[in-house]
């Protein structure tokens, strides 16, 4: 069995889409997905997928504009998740391409922290994308682990940095990083704002303005960003 997390709240668009992209996964095991959301009003989930449990954790107090709950969040997911676990980092804004939960699967077996390096982010808002070059650690989206680098994982949540997966990449632990490029961060996407580079108004990278290198990135699935 999989286990995915994924903090969410207040971003009922980008929720859409990530359930659209779980409902495509071609993983074929049981899988158990935590979801973890503190907006005001919960979103809808409307997920139902044969061999998928949903736990849903409504933490208080809410979420409000300015805050920071990652690390809160994340860590009231953790609570359901054992150290025998093969967990799997979702999150609500960004792309996944239908094998990555297989992919992440046969990692798991080469080590305890797994990800997908060079990631690529994407602004939607500004049509604008960029290839990173991070070739030592993964972006949390692209992360999965099990054993001792989830106790890591909830070690590095505990000292709530604003990049969680900087602070989890550092820590000593038997890894392995792959290519791939089955996951693309979204940026810009309607509702609660995001925390990382590629949300900022001065984001910089390739400028987008037809979709060109979103289509090569994520295929016809541009199309529901347009």
């Amino acid at each position: 069995m999989l286990t995915l997390l994924t903090a969410t709240g207040s971003r009922p668009a980008a929720w859409a889409l990530c359930e659209r992209w779980m409902a495509r996964q071609d993983y074929t095991g049981p899988v158990r997905w935590i979801i973890v959301d503190d907006g005001v009003e919960p979103q809808p989930v409307t997920f139902r997928r044969e061999g998928w449990q949903l736990i849903l954790v409504c933490p208080s107090p809410h979420w409000a504009p300015g805050q920071n709950t990652q690390a809160r969040n994340l860590l009231k997911g953790l609570a359901a998740v054992d150290r025998k676990d093969r967990l799997a980092i979702i999150e609500d804004d960004d792309w996944y391409a239908p094998d990555w939960l297989t992919t992440v699967d046969r990692a798991l077996s080469r080590a305890e922290l797994v990800g997908e390096h060079r990631a690529r982010y994407y602004n939607v808002q500004q049509r604008r994308g960029r290839q990173l070059n991070n070739t030592g650690h993964a972006s949390l989206c692209s992360t999965a682990m099990r054993g001792s680098a989830l106790v890591a994982f909830a070690e590095a949540c505990k000292a709530r940095p604003k990049f969680i997966d900087l602070e989890l990449w550092r820590r000593p632990h038997r890894r392995h990083l792959f290519d791939g490029h089955r996951v693309v961060g979204i940026k810009g996407l309607p509702g609660r704002g995001g925390i990382g580079m590629g949300h900022d108004e001065s984001f910089s990278g390739q400028a987008d303005p037809d979709g060109t290198l979103l289509r090569s990135w994520v295929g016809g699935d541009a199309e529901v960003y347009a």
